[in-house]
């Protein structure tokens, strides 16, 4: 897993993007962004999108997501139930 770069696309980027067999483009804080034309500078207005990505492995992912889904209070609980049953508390 490598680290958040800022990442300027011209059309609106995916969220999870496969670039190979084994490995992800991941995108948080997707925003578009519209910029004035300047004619000073000779440019005209145009939009594009800002956000931050990074590279991940598909294994990496999953097993992020796996945490992610991991209900904490049930977990907690669960183990409080365990331990009042064993009565340890």
């Amino acid at each position: 897993m490598k680290e958040w770069k800022q990442e300027r696309c011209a059309q609106q980027p995916e969220a999870l993007q496969r670039i190979s067999n084994d490995t992800y483009i991941q995108r948080r804080d997707i925003q578009e962004v519209t910029h004035e034309a300047d004619e000073e500078a000779g440019t005209e207005a145009y939009t594009e999108w800002v956000c931050e990505s990074r590279e991940i492995g598909v294994s990496e992912y999953e097993m992020l997501k796996s945490v992610e889904e991991i209900n904490t209070q049930k977990a907690i609980d669960d183990y409080t139930e365990m331990l009042m049953e064993e009565g340890i508390l």
